[in-house]
């Protein structure tokens, strides 16, 4: 292989991998978008009704959700979380939010970045229950180019319906 040919690959290996996480998103998102359009070409008009979907598969609900300040201040909420954000040397975007909530199925957090952050980024949730305790979800949030950075976001906590 030629130096130039080198450089080359070492370029598209460098993007990939300062990319991944967008990629990622953008092969779901594109399978989400498949799946959608063959539900809404393969399936006739009114063939699934309430009566053939089994609430066992298909429930849930938002059991909490806020709207995070990029210094962690919770703007709108409901379901009181609580939110901090780690001291130094940590670095910034590392937030934690405490649901209050005790629920009897289990949850996922999902958030993204307030569309009013100067230059977008992406933000990356974790969600435990810890034993005899609340659920914790724990937000990064990092700019475009990858860096963690304090930014804005809002979060919801997502439970399954209990059975």
């Amino acid at each position: 292989m030629t130096p130039k040919e080198r450089q080359i690959v070492r370029r598209a290996v460098d993007y990939v991998t300062h990319h991944a996480i967008a990629i990622s998103a953008l092969g779901c998102s594109l399978l989400a978008l498949a799946g959608a359009s063959y539900a809404a070409v393969g399936f006739a008009n009114h063939s699934i009704t309430p009566v053939k979907q089994d609430p066992q598969y298909l429930g849930g609900y938002v059991r909490a959700w806020a709207s995070v300040a990029a210094d962690g201040r919770v703007i709108a909420s409901a379901g009181k979380p609580r939110v901090t954000m780690h001291e130094q040397p940590v670095p910034p975007g590392d937030y934690d939010v405490s649901w209050r909530t005790r629920p009897d199925s289990s949850c996922i957090a999902v958030v993204n970045v307030d569309a009013r952050s100067p230059g977008g980024g992406y933000a990356m949730p974790e969600t435990i229950r810890r034993p005899h305790r609340d659920v914790q979800t724990t937000v990064l949030t990092y700019t475009s180019a990858g860096q963690p950075a304090a930014l804005p976001f809002d979060v919801a906590l997502l439970c399954a319906t209990p059975r």
